[in-house]
Parts: C-alpha cells; sequence; structure tokens
C-alpha cells in the first residue's frame, strides 16, 4: 500500500498526498541537482548545507552529475540512475567508479582547476553567492560563513587525503532499487577498504494540485565515515622517534623548543604538525610552519619542514601583513632552501632540507622571534 502524507496548508486546508512514481525521472535529476540539500548527508554522518562543485562536469570518462563538498571536507560524487533495468543499474555503478579513478592521484590544485572553478565560472553554477569565485576556499568560505581558518585548512587537508587514496563518498540516487543492485553495493562497501557506498531513493507524493519529494537512505556502509572516526594523531615523541638521524632529529627537538618558548601553539595531525601564531584579529591562530617526518608527506604535499604561510590564512589575519612579509623575506635569505611549488602556497612557502635547518638552527630561531615580535607589536 502505497503512503500517504497529510500537507497543512496556509488556508487551513489539509491535501493528502500519496506515494506515487515520477513521471519523468530526468525531473527527478533536476530537482536534486537544483536542492542538493535534499540528500540526507546528516545519516551519511556530514552535516548540511553542503557545497555543490560540480554539475555535469567533463572527465575523461564521462560527465558526472553532481559531485558536492561536505563541510568536513568529505567529496561526495553523485550518479542518477535512470531507467528500470538492472543492466542501467550496473551502468550507473561502473559510471560512478570512473569518476573516481578520473579523480584519483590528482593534486589538491589539479582538482580545484578541473573541477570547481570550472565549475563556478559556467553556467551550470546555479548559486549566485558562489559563481564566479576563483577558488574553492572562496565558495567555501561563501557558503559556510562562519568557517574557521583551522576548519579551512582540514578541508584541505581532508580533501587532499581522499584524492590521494581515491577514498571517495559514491552516491547512487534512483527512485527504486532493485534487490541484486542493494546486494552489489553492499558487496563493495564489504570489500572495498577506503570508499563509501551509498543507495539513495527519491520518492514523490502527488495529490490534487501538489507534489512534494523526499530523499530516503535506503543503504549506506555499516562501519562509520570518517567524518565521526577521530583519526590518530602523531605527538612530538612519535615524531621525534622516526627521524633517525641523529643530528636531524637535535635540530628538530631544539625548533620545537624554541616555538614553544615563544608561545607558538601545536596541532599534530595524522601525519605531521602545523605551527600556528596566536594573533589578535582572530581566535584561531595564524599557521606559519609545518613538519613532516623524513619521506612522508603531509598536506599540499609537504615535506620536511616548512617555513611560511598560507595567503588565504594570512588575509584573514590583515594585522600581521607587514610582519609576515619580512618574515617571508628572512626565509628566502636563509641558504639552501626550497620554494614549494604547490600553486596555493607558490611564493609564500619554502622547504628547509634537514641539513639547512641543521646548519642555521639559530639564524631560525631568530626569525620566528622576530616574527613573533612584530606581530605583537603590530597587533598592540
Amino acid at each position: 500500500m502505497a503512503r500517504k502524507i497529510v500537507v497543512q496548508a496556509a488556508d487551513g486546508s489539509s491535501p493528502v498526498l500519496e506515494e506515487t512514481a515520477a513521471r519523468d525521472e530526468d525531473q527527478l535529476q533536476e530537482l536534486l541537482k537544483d536542492n542538493p540539500d535534499l540528500l540526507p548527508v546528516e545519516e551519511f554522518g556530514m552535516t548540511s548545507p553542503v557545497l555543490v562543485v560540480g554539475r555535469e562536469t567533463s572527465l575523461p570518462s564521462g560527465a558526472v552529475d553532481l559531485v558536492v563538498l561536505a563541510r568536513s571536507g568529505e567529496l561526495l560524487i553523485i550518479e542518477f540512475k535512470t531507467g528500470p533495468q538492472n543492466t542501467d543499474f550496473r551502468h550507473s555503478l561502473a559510471q560512478l567508479l570512473d569518476y573516481g579513478s578520473d579523480l584519483w592521484s590528482m593534486s589538491y590544485e589539479d582538482f580545484e582547476s578541473t573541477v570547481p572553478v570550472r565549475y563556478f565560472a559556467s553556467d551550470r553554477c546555479r548559486d549566485r553567492a558562489v559563481r564566479g569565485s576563483k577558488s574553492l576556499q572562496a565558495a567555501a568560505s561563501t557558503t559556510w560563513t562562519d568557517l574557521s581558518d583551522e576548519e579551512m585548512l582540514n578541508i584541505r587537508e581532508r580533501l587532499t587525503e581522499q584524492l590521494r587514496t581515491g577514498a571517495f563518498h559514491y552516491v547512487l540516487v534512483a527512485q527504486r532499487f532493485t534487490q541484486s543492485v542493494e546486494r552489489a553495493i553492499d558487496y563493495l562497501n564489504a570489500t572495498m577498504s577506503e570508499a563509501r557506498f551509498y543507495a539513495v531513493e527519491i520518492v514523490r507524493f502527488h495529490g490534487e494540485a501538489l507534489s512534494a519529494f523526499e530523499s530516503r537512505t535506503v543503504l549506506k556502509p555499516t562501519r562509520r565515515p570518517d567524518t565521526t572516526t577521530p583519526r590518530t594523531s602523531t605527538s612530538e615523541e612519535g615524531f621525534l622517534h622516526s627521524v633517525h638521524d641523529e643530528a636531524y632529529r637535535g635540530a628538530l627537538q631544539q625548533f620545537f623548543e624554541v616555538c614553544r618558548g615563544l608561545g607558538l601553539r601545536f596541532e599534530w595531525g595524522a601525519a605531521g604538525v602545523s605551527i600556528r601564531l596566536p594573533t589578535s584579529d582572530r581566535p584561531e591562530p595564524l599557521t606559519i610552519a609545518w613538519a613532516f617526518p623524513p619521506g612522508r608527506a603531509g598536506w599540499m604535499d609537504l615535506r620536511d619542514l616548512t617555513l611560511g604561510f598560507d595567503p588565504w590564512s594570512a588575509d584573514r589575519h590583515l594585522s600581521t601583513k607587514s610582519a609576515m612579509q619580512q618574515y617571508l623575506a628572512s626565509i628566502q635569505a636563509l641558504e639552501d632552501v626550497e620554494a614549494v611549488r604547490s600553486k596555493n602556497l607558490q611564493n609564500t612557502a619554502y622547504r628547509v632540507p634537514p641539513s639547512t635547518l641543521v646548519n642555521h638552527q639559530t639564524d631560525i630561531a631568530e626569525i620566528l622571534a622576530e616574527l613573533v615580535r612584530r606581530v605583537n607589536d603590530e597587533g598592540g
């Protein structure tokens, strides 16, 4: 028996709508594309609203129906199934995996230019607030107006990790799912260690002159996604233990001690640490250095010790502008530092090779001390 819902209208009437099949599945596609918050992302362990970063975006294997970013940094690849046959379901599942393989191994910068920036510049972007955005950061800060610097850094870090591993969230949307395709999705969730698969039904209710639509999560992974499971963080002790070169380990230990003595804050992550400077502008401190163990890449593919700053974050700490420029000039004057190639950190961050840190411990400590002094003076 079909389900029914009662609508309480403003004029006091109470029309009854009955669950019924949509006449045109393309209508359901367009409905969800225009109203992405109809997706039940809370049931995926995420929070709404979401940010659409791609719609009918051309990739090597085809045009992906919808690409959505959650505030936690989780990337959802969404495909709509049209047609009643099982073969259509199998084709849609295969398409999802093809799209994931297209995005897999992209850098953050490649993804940004290939998917969101192209979308924001196109007529397919229906959200006037983000249309024309030149970066994913700009669109994210427009969508989530209370987004902190730390959250934005976490989004970028999480997205970078997903692109590296292919751990995307795949969402197949249809009016109805057959038993065989439900079993196929269960199988994928049980056997694929990184990716997550979801089946979502869009249900139409119809009555006289009225229609309503509801989304239902039919299938989702039995294990909780990374958005609600805390990731294991490293520690200073574990970090130093992973450094086998004695001279370099000693130089890093002294570097950490200098940072602590200057009142800098440490944010330990799964791979390494970001070192942050409190300012008078915002509650969130400004990151001015990153460190990762030898042979291991971290956020934005940074390696070893990196001194510098993220321009987007620095622009939100305006009182530090002069101090940060002087900090950058002092880093550039060090011998044998290497400019970071990441587009987002180009000309604002420099890798400090192990030998440079060992040979210039005192110089680097003085650079940090001068930065802290200038920021304190300029911030009042």
